[in-house]
Formats: C-alpha cells, structure tokens, sequence
C-alpha cells in the first residue's frame, strides 16, 4: 500500500510540473532549439524533470530517509536544471557528478548501508559518473529516457533487491513521476525531460543498485537492466573512435537517432522497442544471474556481439541502398 501511494505521490506532483514549468520556461524565453545532435525540430521547452526530482525528494523526506541518500542527488539535479536554463562548462558538471557521487556512495558505506569494502568507493563513484552521462547521452528522442528509466526501476523493485532498502518508497515515486511525465513528452513532445530529468535517473538507478547489490553476481544482474542504454553507447563511441571523430563532439551516431533520423521510424516507435528490448534482457540476466556470474557476463558479452551486428547491419543496408538510389 505504501508503494501505491508513493506512485500516485509522483503522478500528483509530476503531472501540475509538467503543466506548469514549461508555461513559465517559455515565457522567459528558455526553450530547447534544435541542434547539430537534436532530433526535434521545434523549439520545446525542457523542465519535465523537475516534477520527477520533487517527488522523489517529497517521499524521502517524509520517509524519514537519510539525508545522504537524497541531497546530493537533488543538488545535482537542481545543477543539470541550470545548465538546461544557461548552460555550465561540462568539467563543472563532471565535477559535480563526481562530488555527488562521492557523498552519497561515501555516506552509505559511512553508515553501513552496504555490503562491499570501502576500498570499492572509487570504482563505484566512477561507475555511478558514467551511468549517468550515458542515460543522458541516451535521452535524445522522445519517450526512451522515460520508458527505460521507468522499465529499469520497475525491474529493481520487482527483482526484491530493494525490498528492505531505504530508496524503496522515494523509488516508486519517480517512477509515478516519469508516468506523469510520459503523456507530455510522446509521441509528439510538448516538454522534454532536460538534464535535470536525465542525469537525475541515471545517477538515481546506478547509485540504487551500488547500494542495493549484495555480490558481484547480483551487481551485474542489476546493471544489464539497463542493458540498452550501455550496449548503444558503448558501440557508438567505439564506432566515433574507429572513424576518428571527437567524443567532444555533437553527433547522431547511437543507433535510437539512426532509426528515427534516417530512417525516419517515430519516436515512440524506437523508444517501445528499446524498452521492449529491455524487459527480455532483463528476464534473461535474472535466469542467468541463478547460474552465476560468468553465466551473466557471458549472456552480456553474447548480447553486445549481437547489438553490434544489429548495429552494423542496419547502417551498412542503409548506405547501401541510398548508393545503388
């Protein structure tokens, strides 16, 4: 019952943002205009993370929740919504991931939240840095962010791993918070989640299952709920680097832009499937996690060889054809 109504607490407070803050963002001016990596074409408002960010601070408050598992994220998200608003140099926000990282991973190891060394702080914090940055590197159309940050949060509470944890309850209200926000985001976005949404959920799932992880078997179970978002990124970076691009870059690389760019699939269409794809990896990764860790590593290393195929195949089809047309 407590988690019913903490996702109802998050539709509730996400749903008056999501009509509130663009009205007021667009009156002053402070609109998304599209860009050399943007897949929209209009001028939108950002600012739908803010409901998602008040919610989730809403319950832990009220929960009683340690301040350490709460305050750094929401300083953080409140730094992303800045530089949605005015922009800040990107070693600033790194920075600021890091520190944040830092202070909540610190705190919970501090307070004996978790069950690994403290010689792993390291490690976890840049585990946590790099989640983040590729949730928001992954969030460029509309509806993907959302689907899979609410499908992998879903996949945490319902795994039982966070059955006794602290961030339960605050958990289920971001998750309401993203459902509130869905409807004005897809299939034709009015609002778009911003920095302040994106760096929020992915600093939120990679801190969750930080904590949450009780051995190196259920850590990498955990991390393949968010299977997508990796295997895309990681592919893309390695395909910028085999053609010497930037990674400073703007670019439209990621397999998501490339469906709905050139290839012109809609937007909840991509973002369906890669939550689609998502759940099955999911379920995969539980079996795989009941034979051991090398059965999850592998099942990950044959899953990324096929990402890769599927990657390739669809550019090098496409080029293909626009050569012989």
């Amino acid at each position: 019952m407590d988690m019913l109504l903490s996702l109802l607490a998050g539709v509730l407070v996400s749903v008056p943002c999501c009509v509130i803050v663009p009205r007021l963002l667009a009156h002053g001016g402070f609109l998304d205009m599209p860009g050399e990596r943007s897949s929209h074409f209009r001028p939108t408002p950002k600012g739908g993370g803010v409901g998602i960010v008040l919610a989730f601070v809403a319950v832990a408050v009220a929960r009683d929740v340690p301040m350490h598992l709460w305050l750094p994220l929401c300083a953080l998200a409140a730094l992303s919504f800045a530089n949605d608003l005015r922009g800040i140099a990107p070693d600033r926000r790194l920075a600021a991931q890091v520190l944040a990282a830092a202070v909540t991973l610190g705190g919970a190891w501090w307070f004996g939240s978790i069950a690994w060394s403290g010689i792993l702080l390291l490690p976890t914090v840049l585990f946590v840095v790099g989640t983040t940055n590729c949730f928001n590197f992954m969030d460029g159309i509309n509806g993907i962010a959302g689907i899979c940050g609410v499908t992998a949060l879903s996949g945490l509470i319902a795994y039982g791993v966070m059955v006794d944890a602290q961030l339960l309850l605050p958990v289920a209200a971001v998750i309401g918070g993203v459902i509130g926000f869905l409807p004005f985001n897809m299939p034709r976005a009015r609002l778009f989640m911003g920095d302040a949404g994106s760096i929020f959920l992915g600093f939120l799932f990679a801190v969750t299952i930080c904590i949450s992880s009780r051995s190196w078997t259920e850590f990498f179970v955990l991390a393949s709920f968010l299977y997508p978002f990796y295997a895309d990124e990681a592919v893309t970076m390695a395909e910028r680097i085999w053609r010497g691009e930037s990674l400073m870059q703007p670019h439209r690389r990621h397999l998501y832009q490339f469906l709905a760019n050139e290839l012109g699939v809609a937007h909840w269409k991509v973002s369906a499937g890669y939550g689609l794809v998502q759940l099955v990896v999911i379920l995969f990764a539980v079996v795989a996690g009941r034979q051991g860790l090398w059965a999850v590593l592998a099942l990950d290393l044959v899953l990324l060889g096929v990402w890769v195929a599927v990657h390739w195949n669809v550019k090098r089809r496409f080029h293909r054809r626009r050569r012989e047309a």
